[in-house]
């Protein structure tokens, strides 16, 4: 395995994602929103390294996510792979080179995979009705995760993005 800028950058952020989602996360809970910082890394990595984002990291953050929350295990990495998965074939499909596709691709995943999860949480036997579990938790973490997502993009794309080093003065030919 060769290491590359992207996976040290992949590795750090996974793991910071996770001790995020663990400590701080919890603490800026609003109301009954807990933000997830694993879903929000998951995909803006997805969209951000489409050729190379494979299904690892997220099935190991997804697990590291449903054993140390409540619900039932596998159910995270099972959305996040498949959702990865998608935004990273969408992004290559319908990358256009403006700022809109990522950022729809993101926001659709992101909501895509809360609301998988609620799904699977609730029909997984969740004391508590679909409709109140989409209304309270559901739609107000998938906002919160969209407003993260749209934080780490930039960052992600300056940090994972190998970008070939151009000597100044050296004249780019496009």
């Amino acid at each position: 395995m060769e290491i590359t800028r992207e996976t040290v950058a992949s590795v750090i952020g996974a793991v910071i994602a996770v001790l995020l989602q663990i400590i701080v996360a919890p603490a800026i809970t609003l109301f009954a929103a807990v933000p997830n910082f694993i879903i929000a890394f998951c995909i803006v990595r997805a969209v951000a390294v489409p050729g190379s984002a494979g299904p690892f990291v997220p099935l190991v953050c997804g697990l590291l996510f449903d054993l140390v929350g409540g619900g039932p295990v596998g159910a995270m990495a099972f959305v996040l792979v498949l959702v990865t998965v998608l935004a990273s074939r969408l992004f290559i499909a319908l990358n256009n080179d403006t700022l809109f596709m990522p950022v729809a691709i993101m926001i659709l995943c992101i909501v895509l995979s809360e609301v998988m999860y609620g799904l699977i949480v609730v029909v997984c036997g969740a004391d508590v009705p679909l409709g109140e579990a989409f209304l309270y938790r559901t739609l107000p973490c998938m906002l919160y995760d969209c407003v993260i997502g749209l934080l780490m993009y930039p960052i992600a794309v300056r940090t994972m993005v190998d970008r070939p080093r151009v000597q100044p003065g050296t004249p780019v030919l496009r």
